[in-house]
Formats: C-alpha cells, structure tokens, sequence
C-alpha cells in the first residue's frame, strides 16, 4: 500500500474510534473545562505575580500549547494498541507499522486544534488582553504547524512507550511538561540556563509559540514566517 493509503486508512480508524470517547457534551463538559480551567489558573497566577503584560504572556503561552498537550496524546492511542490485543498483527502485517501508528493519533491534532481555538478565543473574551488583531487571523496556521511539530514528537515518545508499557503515563506526562516548562509557556526560554535554552531550538512548541508572540505584538511577518519555517524544520526533525 502506499504511504499516504496507510496513514489515512489509519487515521479514519482513529477518527472513528474518538468519536466513541467523546460525545460534544462530555468533551465541552469535561476535557475542554479541564483546558480552560488551566489556562485561566496560570494566568490568574500570572496577573497576581506581576503586572498585565505578565498576565497576558502567560495567557497566550497557555492557550497555545493546549494544541501541544493534546498532540502528544498519541501516546496513549499508541499504548491502546497494545492493551486492545491488536499489536501482534500489526507486526506480522506486511505495512510499515511506523506508518500506520503515524496516522493512528491523527485526530488529535484535529482535536487539540479546536480546543487550542475555543481556549484562545474564550480568553479573549474574558480577560480583553491587548494583542494585536493579527494573532486571530493568523492563529489557525501557526496552531496547525504547532500542533503537527508536537504530534511528531509525540509519536516517538509513544515508540517509546510500546516497549515500556507500565510508563506509558510517565512518557505522556514528562512529554508535556518539557514542552511547557522549557519552551516559553509561562517564562521566556532566555530565563533557563544557556545549555537548556539552546537544547529547546529543537524542541517542537518554541519557535511556533514565538510567532505568535511576534503577531501579539505586531512584529514584523517575516519575523512570524521565519519561526514558522524553523517549527517545520524541528517537525522533520523529530520525524527522521
């Protein structure tokens, strides 16, 4: 089969299979208060430790990287193989099984997508903060470059993950939480050490977030393209 046939064939089962998880009023309900929660938590803390523009650094470095924690969920549709007993014959089938858990974990991004756009445009709406009108029409595709680089990286996080099963929730956790500590949710990269500053140029998050923080502030577009191109490239790094 070819390579697109196998991952889309993947992803449809995928798709299928997450509209048996969620139903609109259990993921409004429960998944997306859960996201909102957290993002309105963190920029509570971010107002109360400093001023506006704190609050508002934190606010948008929060509903960005929800795009982020819903993509690395692949690890988890990853380790579902397992525990469903469908493993062994992905191994003996003659398709590249990398391929075929590529496209498992697809819906995810399609997921962490929406969640990412509600999350942005409820904070906006309730804490009016002062970002340029660019960052809503350009979110869309800085999400989406986000949201792939992450599922990347994500998914090597979920090879790891077959083969130490019983950590599957360490790798999903650790996995997140790099991303939203090191890559500028909540502190600029530059306030950790010089050696973890330059180990997050290729983690996936950084560069992304960063154009979106250029769109806030009304920063050149070349700017915003060139982070955009860097994200690209940290996603095919992971990839390979």
């Amino acid at each position: 089969m070819m390579v697109k046939q196998v991952i889309g064939q993947a992803a449809f089962v995928g798709f299928a299979e997450f509209k048996h998880v969620y139903t609109p009023k259990t993921w409004l309900t429960g998944w997306m208060l859960r996201l909102v929660s957290q993002v309105v938590f963190f920029g509570l803390v971010g107002k109360m430790a400093g001023d506006r523009i704190t609050a508002e650094y934190v606010l948008l470095g929060n509903a960005v990287t929800v795009i982020a924690i819903e993509a690395t969920l692949v690890i988890t549709t990853a380790s579902l193989e397992r525990y469903q007993g469908t493993y062994p014959m992905l191994v003996v089938s003659p398709t590249n099984m990398g391929l075929v858990y590529l496209g498992r974990g697809l819906h995810w991004v399609l997921a962490g997508l929406g969640s990412s756009a509600l999350v942005f445009a409820l904070v906006w709406a309730l804490f009016r903060p002062d970002w340029n009108w660019r960052v809503a029409v350009f979110a869309l595709p800085c999400l989406i470059v986000i949201g792939l680089g992450a599922y990347v990286y994500g998914a090597i996080l979920a090879a790891c993950s077959l083969r130490h099963y019983k950590f599957r929730w360490v790798y999903l956790n650790f996995g997140f939480m790099v991303l939203m500590t090191f890559c500028g949710t909540n502190v600029p990269r530059s306030f950790w050490p010089a050696p973890i500053e330059w180990a997050t140029q290729v983690l996936p998050l950084s560069h992304g977030l960063t154009a979106m923080r250029t769109l806030a502030a009304a920063g050149p577009l070349s700017d915003v393209l060139g982070q955009l191109g860097l994200e690209v490239c940290v996603a095919a790094l992971w990839r390979h």
